[in-house]
């Protein structure tokens, strides 16, 4: 009897490839299986409610924060009854720091890390090295480094909603640590900190930032002469690989605070089960399969992924075939923020996003944004 999989990845080749390609692999191995894999947009990656996918999909990729909503309201299926006890304390730390711990709630394992990521910065070397500029890593450095930068060209942040709101929570760990969020509020004097920040960033950045995700910036820096660097985005290593775009990218770790330990906000992906799914058990193994960090390492990464498993980022091949990328920001990773996940944080996020970025383009005053933002969290979570 054929058994039918459908998966939900995202729309990018870091998103699909790989899993495309484990997949084919998968069924050469179990012929009975016909796993089909649809794509969706990196916004809605981010934004969609699992609600909207669980009834359609059985495999689905997903972000960490949603966990305590997923737990809630029983949408997905909790790996851990399926995955042997020796097994899954090799898993545990199998995969890049925080990456398998964030898609774990309430005891219950929620998805398998497939894809690791923070904020990095990234930058042309190339052009660094013909204009003999030297990358900042501090705060101050960065401030510096724009007056550094020659006419004609220019540093990009991608600053649309969605990575803007990332950038204020990375920035707002460096400033305070890992718990300038206390009681469902963010503590007011880092947050107005860092609008005001932000809003002197802007003064000096590529007109497009405030609107561009990082695709979008890393678009532009590898085909133009133009970009030279970008101080916080989502690393890819498609753009650090030969051949995928005009020019390559080179990743590396943000400016940060050197007086607190803390680097950027964790993202990266996971892959899970739908509670909804008809065929559990194989569309589990399916799951271990692709967060095998065998497979990770190997196949996954040669197929444009950017893989969560450790041994991939260990690796000398993986680092010579994506220009260091891995050893190049492991210190990252090491370090990251990991937003809460309680079940009304997806909510805040979302609208949050939104509410600070108008607030940025706007030039509303730092106080009353950090107040407008404090008071929307309470209101989301006392709703819930």
């Amino acid at each position: 009897m054929e058994i039918y999989l459908k998966g939900m990845a995202w729309d990018h080749p870091r998103g699909y490839e790989p899993l495309r390609a484990l997949s084919n692999e998968y069924m050469k191995i179990h012929p009975e299986v016909n796993i089909k894999w649809e794509i969706r947009s990196l916004k809605e990656f981010g934004d969609m409610p699992i609600e909207d996918l669980i009834e359609e999909y059985d495999v689905i990729t997903i972000d960490h924060p949603y966990m305590g909503q997923a737990h809630r309201n029983k949408l997905l299926l909790d790996l851990k009854g399926f995955i042997t006890n020796g097994r899954f304390a090799y898993l545990e730390n199998a995969y890049v720091d925080h990456c398998f711990d964030s898609y774990v709630y309430e005891n219950h394992l929620y998805a398998l890390p497939i894809d690791a990521a923070a904020l990095v910065a990234a930058k042309r070397n190339d052009l660094f090295l013909e204009l003999g500029l030297t990358s900042p890593t501090t705060h101050k450095e960065l401030k510096r480094f724009y007056k550094k930068v020659p006419n004609g060209y220019t540093v990009a942040w991608p600053l649309c909603p969605t990575d803007m709101w990332c950038s204020f929570l990375t920035l707002c760990a460096q400033e305070g640590g890992l718990d300038f969020i206390q009681n469902y509020e963010i503590d007011k004097s880092i947050g107005i900190r860092v609008i005001d920040q932000l809003k002197f960033h802007l003064e000096f950045l590529h007109p497009h930032s405030i609107n561009w995700n990082p695709i979008q910036v890393l678009d532009y820096m590898a085909e133009k002469e133009e970009i030279i660097y970008a101080p916080y985005l989502f690393g890819y290593t498609n753009y650090s690989r030969n051949g995928y775009a005009k020019n390559i990218v080179t990743f590396l770790d943000s400016p940060n605070n050197p007086e607190i330990e803390v680097s950027t906000i964790l993202g990266g992906v996971g892959l899970a089960v739908s509670t909804n799914c008809k065929q559990k058990e194989m569309a589990v193994d399916l799951v271990e399969y692709i967060a095998d960090p065998h497979n990770q390492a190997g196949s996954y990464v040669q197929h444009q992924g950017q893989p969560a498993g450790i041994l991939a980022w260990q690796s000398d091949t993986n680092n010579a075939l994506c220009n260091d990328f891995f050893k190049n920001t492991t210190t990252t990773m090491q370090n990251a923020y990991v937003r809460p996940q309680h079940v009304a944080w997806n909510e805040f996020q979302e609208q949050g996003a939104d509410l600070t970025h108008e607030g940025v383009a706007n030039n509303t005053g730092g106080e009353v944004l950090i107040n407008d933002l404090n008071a929307l969290y309470k209101s989301i979570v006392y709703n819930e």
